[in-house]
């Protein structure tokens, strides 16, 4: 009996050994580990209570648009300064140089960190570092487009930052331009000019709305196509020349609504997946009769 019980247990665990080595050779386990010195290591505190975008088409808005501030969309990562240290939209802390953060206001700002068109893979590599370089932090800039105060509608929330943003701050921390077009046709001639200029789009506040948190129609973003963001729920094994490979994302809209994302997938990312419960942000190009989105077209990690 006993020599039945130790050829039991070697057998399990030559069986465990064997799916493990199974499991890496066919990349089904595989995704990245954070690097040491990466912000995911950060405790997350509660999340802060930010006013999110709603998407929107250009050719839907009304011919008299006088009622909207119209600003460009930078592509950087969306940074909440609480008054003394920067957080993310998720609730992480982004450890940014004394010199940086010194000579900001001691009162709440929302805005993003940004070095330039395209380049946001690089900035949240950033603002990841536990250790701060300055080297990096040299090249970014805190464009800073509203201040959460309740109560104020933003036209009134804007001369505020105009009060705590003056012309001694520092180069880097600006105030996100905002312009004023009567007409429809002004404002589409500026999102071309914004899209010619290597830009994401352009973020539409209602003149007279006040700061309210989550997903609001209060400010709207136009970009060439519509965006979203998802939950990575499970994979779908690839045919062809991505067989052992990720062929595919399940993923969750907020909504509850489950869908795949097939395609904007690098080979390194299809190797090593986004690992489960990461969101992701996709793109697409309107909704199916079924509320899913058609040609959904994976775009990046949301690391912020």
């Amino acid at each position: 009996m006993y020599y039945l019980i130790i050829a039991f247990i070697c057998t399990a665990i030559i069986s465990v050994g064997v799916l493990v080595s199974k499991a890496k050779a066919n990349n089904q386990t595989a995704v990245p580990s954070p690097s040491e010195n990466s912000a995911d290591h950060e405790s997350v505190r509660p999340k802060p209570q930010l006013m999110l975008a709603s998407s929107r088409a250009l050719k839907s808005l009304p011919q008299q648009t006088s009622g909207y501030y119209v600003s460009e969309k930078f592509d950087g990562v969306r940074a909440f300064w609480t008054g003394s240290s920067f957080m993310t939209r998720q609730g992480f802390m982004i450890t940014a140089p004394d010199w940086f953060t010194k000579p900001l206001p001691k009162h709440p700002l929302d805005g993003e960190l940004w070095i330039g068109h395209h380049k946001f893979d690089e900035m949240s590599a950033i603002a990841r570092r536990l250790q701060p370089r300055d080297k990096d932090w040299k090249k970014v800039s805190y464009l800073v487009f509203d201040t959460p105060i309740k109560n104020l509608a933003f036209h009134q929330r804007k001369k505020q930052l105009d009060l705590l943003i003056g012309d001694q701050s520092p180069s880097w921390l600006r105030q996100v331009e905002h312009l004023n077009f009567e007409y429809k046709s002004d404002l589409e001639a500026f999102y071309h000019a914004v899209i010619n200029n290597q830009g994401e789009g352009v973020m539409l506040n209602v003149s007279n709305a006040t700061y309210e948190t989550g997903r609001s129609k209060a400010i709207l973003k136009i970009k060439p196509k519509l965006d979203d963001e998802a939950l990575v729920t499970g994979y779908q094994e690839g045919k062809g020349k991505y067989k052992g490979l990720m062929g595919a994302l399940w993923v969750k809209h907020k909504s509850g609504k489950r869908f795949k994302i097939g395609t904007g997938f690098s080979d390194q990312e299809r190797k090593f997946p986004p690992a489960l419960g990461t969101i992701i942000s996709y793109q697409y190009s309107g909704l199916s009769k079924n509320g899913l989105p058609r040609f959904a077209r994976f775009l990046r990690v949301r690391n912020d």
